[in-house]
């Protein structure tokens, strides 16, 4: 996303009483707001459980940007009477191309070098970043925000993909609105609201707990609220103070609104879960309400803006651009560096710490190196500068050196051709890298040969023998199941005598002829293993499902007579599960089934909470037990991919037999 290199921004040019407000040409506190919306989103991806909201910050970013572009546009259209569209798109390219054609080129080539999943798609990720399409790439490509199957090594890029078609868009709209002599300010007030409005209730619309959130997040149309109100805040300060103080509308004291705004985004970071329906439905759309506020208490000076200028956080708040784009390639290279010790537990901390200080170094360099000379002095200025480096340097020593030049000349050409070689090798490594990307993760192949299972598991109709469960007596009326508590005994058969049988039947062979599994990408991940174990069971599994699918799915199975009696719910992965939809749950089933709830495992700030809902529902429900996946596999690391949350090929035995052992442990 783009950010202004500056520490405060302007806003307006002095002029007469029509143009905008005179006596504030900078914003302090500005950068305070910034680097709080970057720390943000360091928390929320470095540890999601500590930070469930984090991805507020993103927010917070649109926001201000909306802001600083069109009041640069309107700044410009005062002051010249028109916008010169080709000096605006290469102000934008020179804030952004630097550092992210640097982060793109050693980002690929240590992926390179790296190996493993780190590289897939890295073809399409990059395409979507150097045609500012990543949002829409992302989605064409079914890629999922928070549960990804491959480690997407710029799946940062989604939201300066946003902002760039805004700013693309936007300049041509805000002329229009311009045009109108008069009432351009609260005809541009209107549209910004308008807009954001629209697209907040088409956030809502499109969100549905069936399908993954990742489209209405990542969609322009669905996440432009955020830009908009920015735009319609830089239209009201556009306008006159003494218009602005005749107006009906009166804004609470500066200090009230930037404590408020700054409460909201806190609070919204700390609990906003990701999954949640209010997120989607207001969640985000306060979180940019509260971050217009806090700009528009500092616009109206005062001394808020001291809350916001402490020197650590103006100088994140300038680099927050180059933090933004180099900690999420950083952490995703150390999580694959450190696979093994990250997913076992034990290299947890290591990671963080090492991302923290990297993407810290990183960031600085570009920030001092490549992003502001090329903001002062343009491609051309910033390249000649390079090239000058070392003449520059040579003679300010020979001015100073009493002694012969050689050695520091020396050194000065291995400096030069050290300095192209590691350029020339980013490159090529990164044109390597992009060129040979794979298209699949481990894991994706892994859920590929899941998905196949799935479909030669499920039947067409249900076996009619299935009210027979395995071990367990049949009803003695019509459309009523067997007790569940009642131990397994052979039924007699018409006209038999009531004397005990002296000859025993053993049970028949758990086979899974009972069962039907619904699950997500974990369940798919482990279905080879599962119809191993289980070779009669019908498995229904799609990647990215939730439990608050299963009422829907399990109602389509039960219309097409393809519910069995004994049902395994693995939904627990991607979403926070409530008292009241485990009830909905078990209303969906129906008390004549048996259920197994599989709990989850992975660092998502819901999963803890979920599982507890589970591990009640077991106590509340005579008919449930809970297939413990997250006990057993935290004690073997080993047997989880990279992520942290789908299991490799030994965890899918383990997965399968957590299965087996709950099934044997049902009530018959």
């Amino acid at each position: 996303m783009e950010l202004e290199a500056t520490a405060v921004t302007e806003v307006a040019e002095a002029g007469d009483a029509r143009s905008p407000e005179p006596h504030r040409r900078w914003i302090p506190g500005l950068d305070g707001l910034r680097a709080i919306a970057i720390l943000l989103v360091l928390a929320f991806h470095l540890a999601p459980t500590a930070m469930p909201g984090g991805f507020v910050g993103v927010d917070v970013f649109f926001v201000i940007s909306g802001f600083l572009i069109t009041t640069g546009i309107v700044r410009e259209h005062a002051s010249t009477g028109r916008l010169a569209l080709g000096t605006f798109w290469a102000k934008r390219a020179r804030r952004l191309l630097p550092a992210l054609s640097l982060v793109l080129a050693v980002g690929a080539s240590a992926a390179l070098v790296v190996g493993g999943d780190v590289r897939v798609d890295l073809d399409r990720q990059a395409f979507g970043a150097m045609t500012f399409s990543s949002n829409w790439v992302s989605i064409a490509g079914e890629d999922t925000y928070f549960a990804a199957l491959s480690p997407q090594l710029f799946a940062n890029l989604w939201s300066l993909a946003v902002e760039e078609q805004f700013y693309l868009l936007w300049p041509f709209v805000a002329l229009l609105v311009l045009r109108f002599r008069r009432s351009w300010r609260p005809v541009g007030v209107l549209l910004g609201l308008s807009a954001a409005a629209a697209s907040a209730v088409a956030m809502s619309v499109v969100w549905s707990p069936d399908t993954d959130p990742t489209r209405v997040y990542y969609g322009t149309d669905t996440h432009l609220f955020g830009l908009m109100l920015g735009v319609a805040l830089a239209f009201w300060f556009a306008r006159p103070a003494a218009e602005r103080r005749g107006s009906p509308v009166r804004l609470p004291r500066p200090t009230v609104m930037a404590a408020a705004g700054l409460a909201a985004i806190a609070v919204l970071a700390a609990v906003l879960p990701w999954e949640s329906a209010w997120t989607y439905r207001g969640g985000l759309l306060l979180a940019s309400l509260g971050s217009a506020a806090v700009i528009a208490a500092l616009l109206r000076g005062g001394t808020v803006h001291r809350w916001l200028e402490s020197p650590v956080l103006v100088w994140v708040g300038r680099r927050s651009y180059g933090l933004y784009l180099w900690h999420w390639p950083v952490f995703v290279l150390l999580t694959q560096i450190f696979a093994k010790q990250y997913v076992e537990g034990t290299g947890v901390y290591l990671v963080w710490v090492l991302t923290i200080i990297v993407t810290f170094v990183l960031a600085g360099l570009s920030y001092r190196w490549v992003e502001v000379p090329v903001q002062k002095l343009g491609f051309a200025g910033a390249a000649q500068a390079l090239g000058a480096w070392a003449t520059t340097s040579a003679g300010a020593i020979s001015q100073s050196a009493p002694v012969p030049l050689a050695a520091p000349q020396r050194r000065l050409r291995a400096r030069g051709a050290a300095l192209a070689a590691l350029t020339s090798l980013a490159v090529v490594g990164a044109g390597v890298a992009i060129a040979t990307a794979p298209s699949v993760s481990a894991i994706e192949e892994q859920i590929e040969k899941g998905i196949g299972v799935a479909f030669e598991s499920a039947p067409t109709t249900l076996p009619p023998a299935l009210t027979e469960t395995p071990g367990a007596p049949a009803s003695t009326e019509p459309g009523k199941a067997a007790d569940p508590k009642v131990s397994a005994t052979p039924s007699a058969s018409p006209g038999a005598s009531a004397e005990p049988s002296p000859e025993r039947t053993e049970p028949a062979p758990l086979t899974g002829a009972d069962v039907t599994i619904i699950g997500d990408s974990v369940t798919l991940a482990s279905a080879e293993e599962l119809a191993k174990v289980l070779p009669d069971a019908a498995i229904d599994a799609e990647v990215s499902r939730s439990m608050l699918a299963a009422p829907g799915i399990m109602a389509n199975l039960e219309k097409k007579g393809r519910l069995r009696d004994v049902v395994v719910l693995s939904l627990a992965t991607n979403t926070t599960l409530r008292r009241d939809q485990v009830a909905d749950v078990m209303e969906a089933v129906g008390p004549e089934r048996r259920v197994i709830f599989v709990n989850a495992y992975g660092a998502r700030s819901w999963i803890k909470g979920t599982n507890k809902e589970l591990a009640r529902a077991a106590k509340d429900y005579p008919n449930v037990v809970v297939a413990d996946w997250s006990g057993a596999i935290s004690k073997k690391g080993e047997g989880l991919a990279a992520d942290g949350v789908h299991p490799n090929p030994s965890g899918a035995k383990v997965y399968a037999r957590v299965v087996l052992d709950a099934y044997t442990d049902l009530p018959r």
